[in-house]
């Protein structure tokens, strides 16, 4: 039996459990409000459950299970085949584990949590729809954070036998012997990545000149160089157009300069992007002022404000990039304008990281943009991990630093490619938000041995003055 409405009124309604929502709902909750948080699916969204923290957790375990094949070149012993499904067991612990906190800690801020679909009725009020009965929710404020999905192509629709997006790809019961990726971006370089080391075939098929279109030549020539074995095949300026199937293989049917050719894999995996949902119907935006784009996106202010006053979108739903870093951020925001207080998106820059192997890192300007503003004028810095101490204690010294700056020697834009460089990208980060010049850097103390030292190295390079390079 279904109950009929049941009016309720609350402060504030979040509409999404991933990243951008879980934090609005704990942030408005600890400024006093009263919050309902709706989700369809689990807290924690694509990120936590489906995304960012599983694929990461199966990076790990492949390159943990690459380097147990490569034991007797090292000195190590022991023989064991992969146990994929204990892979899937100690990734599945993660999320799980992560889930039940976040889970604890809305609890902890007596934030209601609702497992349904929400819908606008007006923009004062939404209809919850649950398993066993549809409540109606009066609200003063909601936040619309209902993430974004993957993108589909023509003639390779998800619905389609063997061809399945990044969501399937990290629930497989086995290693698939043959892969072939369609999208050479970061979902599917990182997918690549994961794949070939845990000993699958992997091909890459690209629409564009070249994988990873969005990073300088530089970047991506040093990850092919450092890691062979990220992509078995790459087929760059190949446009998918269909699947057919033989023998029990799905055949991917792709044009390569004006030729036909046929692509064999266990699966195909569409990694092309992600977009938002259709989040008008979905969500009954037709009964607010709300009006996406054309692109899906809802079009906010710098206090993530829609075009109406009280309704406010986060995370991917409002616009590129989608990342969960940024969509924590807007979640805080939202939230803080709703208690009153003046809090703005004023961030500078939104640093970037891709988790293949080496990893990949950015922030700030490009080398292409810092050079097309300031021409033969741009101080770069460079340091190779090659000269890294600590790279060397952990056999890992591919990749470089790059640091960009204005000639008065203000940073500008860190590019790195390497081991650790996703965690060091922070400091970057904090050094373009402060406004820092390469002597703040170079004049910093780092702890020696570490990776860090690597980011000083390359301000010191960029002024001319490198102490552990030629």
């Amino acid at each position: 039996m279904v109950v009929g409405d049941i009016a309720t009124g609350t402060d504030v309604v979040v509409i999404g459990g991933g990243p951008g929502g879980y934090t609005a709902a704990m942030r408005a909750a600890q400024k006093d409000k009263d919050v309902v948080l709706v989700e369809k699916e689990d807290i924690g969204g694509t990120c936590l459950n489906r995304g960012c923290i599983p694929a990461k957790a199966f990076i790990h375990s492949s390159k943990m299970y690459e380097k147990f094949l490569s034991r007797d070149e090292k000195n190590y012993y022991g023989e064991e085949d992969l146990d994929f499904s204990e892979v899937q067991n100690w990734k599945n612990s993660i999320v799980d584990k992560l889930n039940g906190g976040v889970r604890q800690i809305l609890r902890k801020h007596d934030v209601e949590i609702k497992k349904g679909e929400a819908r606008f009725i007006d923009s004062k009020t939404v209809r919850v729809e649950e398993e066993h009965r549809t409540d109606k929710i009066e609200f003063e404020n909601a936040v619309i954070a209902t993430g974004s999905q993957p993108m589909e192509i023509p003639g390779l629709e998800f619905s389609q036998e063997k061809i399945i997006s990044s969501r399937e790809l990290l629930n497989l019961e086995e290693v698939p012997e043959e892969l072939v990726i369609v999208g050479g971006g970061y979902i599917g370089m990182e997918a690549a990545t994961k794949f070939s080391k845990f000993g699958s075939e992997v091909k890459v098929v690209e629409a564009m000149e070249r994988i990873l279109g969005n990073f300088d030549e530089e970047i991506v020539r040093s990850l092919k160089n450092s890691n062979s074995d990220y992509a078995d095949t790459v087929y760059e300026s190949t446009k998918a157009k269909e699947v057919s199937y033989r023998d029990g293989k799905a055949v991917l049917i792709a044009e390569k300069e004006d030729k036909e050719i046929e692509i064999e894999g266990d699966y195909i995996l569409v990694a092309v992007g992600r977009t938002p949902k259709n989040i008008t119907e979905e969500l009954g935006l037709e009964n607010t002022s709300i009006e996406p784009d054309k692109h899906g996106f809802i079009e906010v202010d710098s206090q993530m404000r829609t075009s109406e006053e009280n309704i406010f979108a986060i995370g991917d739903v409002a616009g590129q990039p989608m990342l969960a870093h940024k969509a924590y951020r807007e979640g805080r925001v939202a939230a803080e304008v709703i208690a009153g207080e003046p809090a703005a998106f004023d961030n500078q820059v939104i640093p970037k990281v891709m988790y293949t192997d080496p990893e990949v890192a950015v922030v700030g300007k490009s080398l292409e943009e810092a050079e097309e503003e300031y021409g033969d004028e741009l101080k770069v810095g460079r340091f190779p991990f090659s000269a890294s101490g600590r790279a060397m204690t952990v056999d890992d010294t591919s990749g470089f630093v790059r640091v960009l700056a204005c000639p008065k020697g203000k940073l500008l834009g860190v590019q790195m490619v390497g081991v650790r460089v996703s965690d060091m990208i922070s400091e970057a980060t904090l050094a373009l938000e402060m406004q820092a010049y390469l002597d703040d850097i170079v004049n910093t103390i780092h702890a020696h041995p570490t990776f860090p030292e690597a980011f000083a190295e390359a301000c010191e390079d960029a002024q001319g003055n490198p102490i552990h390079t030629v």
